[in-house]
């Protein structure tokens, strides 16, 4: 009997942390992270601030949680890409993909993410929290090492130039840049963008291509590589628009 009680107990603890993390989200959205008060989301989620700090030490600890929980929702989706059957640099364009999915399907989230990244909370944040979120960022960073040794392996990629880390965060920083610079909007008057999905899509080309990741985007034939990726791993995505 005492199992079964704490197995309940259990679950209304993950219910309740999952409520206080979705309503922070809103909150952090809302009102930035200077503007954000645990009382403000004690009177949203109906508890007392008491009760919040019984699944969080501080206001940090709480924001990392929610950047954490964006970062869950990430690396789950890198697994999946990093699943995809092809060829190495079709496997690349699978986690491009995967990165353009989340921006779509998750936008609130990525932006707690970019806001989070900003703020200087990391040290004030609880040591098991830092931990949470660097096992999600060790997901994602897995998933694109994978793919690049498939390409070291396969010979359609260098191994002389970068090494697999440092390609795994130029893939990471050309991606996330794009999409953060195709969202300014004197960037996208200046630049002409009017679909940022495109222009992030058209930037990992262009890294890769300047990797000399083979088959370079001129010799092979990538839309039918997307349309395998949408169907076979991403039947949701229904952002994405075929040629």
């Amino acid at each position: 009997m005492l199992p079964q009680t704490q197995s309940r107990k259990d679950r209304e603890r993950k219910a309740r942390e999952e409520l206080i993390v979705d309503h922070a989200r809103r909150l952090l959205l809302s009102h930035g992270f200077q503007g954000f008060s645990l009382d403000d989301l004690a009177r949203s989620i109906e508890y007392s601030k008491g009760t919040i700090y019984q699944h969080f030490e501080s206001k940090e600890d709480l924001a990392l949680a929610v950047a954490t929980s964006a970062l869950k929702e990430r690396a789950d989706l890198f697994e999946r890409a990093a699943r995809f059957q092809g060829k190495s640099r079709e496997r690349a364009r699978a986690i491009g993909f995967a990165c353009c999915h989340f921006m779509v399907a998750y936008p609130d989230y990525f932006h707690v993410e970019m806001m989070m990244k900003s703020q200087s909370f990391w040290e004030k944040a609880s040591e098991e929290r830092r931990r949470q979120n660097a096992m999600q960022a060790g997901r994602t960073f897995r998933s694109m090492l994978e793919v690049v040794h498939a390409g070291f392996e396969a010979g359609d990629l260098s191994r002389e130039r970068l090494s697999a880390e440092e390609i795994a965060i130029a893939m990471a920083s050309v991606t996330v840049g794009s999409h953060i610079m195709s969202h300014v909007p004197e960037m996208r008057l200046l630049a002409g963008i009017d679909d940022s999905i495109r222009i992030v899509r058209q930037n990992q080309d262009l890294l890769l291509d300047g990797m000399g990741w083979k088959s370079l985007l001129a010799d092979f034939d990538y839309a039918a590589t997307d349309l395998r990726i949408r169907s076979e791993i991403f039947p949701e995505a229904t952002w994405f628009q075929t040629p």
